[in-house]
């Protein structure tokens, strides 16, 4: 995926544009790399493309953070701690 990075935006900038952001996600399969002091912060991807990288069972950032908790295949927003402190 990280090839597949050509969006990237600062923290300030995705907090302005979450909406668009979230759409070019959803609608146009694009993710966006957020960074913070010049560095990789974070990704955004659809609920779709998370899906199948949990499918796939891909490495991916939920492994370390835990599961989004869900309802039937709807996300309730609540993230579940995989156990390890996080700092």
């Amino acid at each position: 995926m990280e090839n597949e990075l050509s969006h990237q935006v600062t923290a300030q900038e995705a907090r302005t544009q979450l909406s668009d952001l979230i759409n070019r996600a959803v609608y146009a399969r694009q993710p966006s790399l957020i960074t913070r002091q010049g560095k990789p912060a974070a990704v955004l991807v659809s609920y779709e493309e998370w899906r199948q990288m949990k499918d796939r069972d891909i490495e991916s950032p939920a492994k370390e953070i835990g599961s989004i908790d869900t309802v039937g295949d709807k996300p309730t927003g609540d993230v579940t701690p995989s156990g390890g402190a996080i700092d």
